[in-house]
């Protein structure tokens, strides 16, 4: 195949997810046509987009590669950037500390508006989020979704004891709707070999 050939067949193959198969292509399409800093590129992003730290390397090594033939290559330079971007600071300084020699020669010669431009501020805003923030974010829902759970156990309990004692149903009608809707949903969720004491809606207690 012809080099636009081979291009073609990598932006393809990336768009489905089939990562595996664009590293082959862009791999037949140097030993075919030569180095190509588009080809390169398109074997670091299939590395990159595997998330792992030894398509990483790969991927640093593509990149780099593609750069010793065109530094100022600047779908190369914002895949770089991604990259290193991404990296663990402590794990991996020197590729992450990169990337802060890489964004300045971006803004240098990509102009405001561009999609290049553009594709800059997404990944460093990405970045920006730190680990914290997102620990914190977490935590935060983790407590309201126990404090939800704990108060919709307290409400089933009552309902369920209420019933047990024979209380009217136009008094606890909806909390044991609620109760048996809760039951059912633990049923759902929950162990398969767990049984659970149900009331339906006139008081009588069964097994679920």
């Amino acid at each position: 195949m012809e080099r636009q050939q081979y291009l073609e067949r990598c932006s393809e193959l990336f768009a489905v997810g089939g990562y595996e198969a664009v590293r082959a292509a862009a791999q037949a399409g140097l030993k075919e046509c030569g180095p190509d800093p588009v080809l390169f590129r398109w074997l670091g992003q299939a590395h990159a987009a595997e998330d792992e730290d030894d398509h990483d390397r790969e991927a640093e090594a593509a990149y780099r590669d593609g750069l010793a033939l065109a530094a100022d290559d600047l779908g190369l330079l914002v895949s770089y950037l991604e990259l290193c971007l991404r990296s663990d600071s402590f794990e991996y300084p020197g590729r992450a500390g990169r990337a802060v020699a890489l964004r300045e020669r971006i803004e240098e010669l990509a102009p405001p508006g561009s999609a290049e431009r553009e594709r800059v501020d997404d990944a460093t805003g990405w970045a920006g989020r730190g680990y914290w923030d997102d620990l914190n974010v977490a935590a935060v829902q983790g407590q309201a979704q126990q404090a939800a759970k704990a108060a919709q156990s307290v409400l089933v309990t009552d309902a369920l004891q209420r019933a047990a004692r024979g209380e009217s149903s136009e008094d606890t009608g909806e909390d044991l709707q609620a109760a048996e809707l809760a039951a059912a949903v633990e049923l759902l969720q929950g162990p398969g070999t767990h049984h659970y004491a149900c009331f339906s809606r006139t008081g009588s207690k069964h097994t679920c």
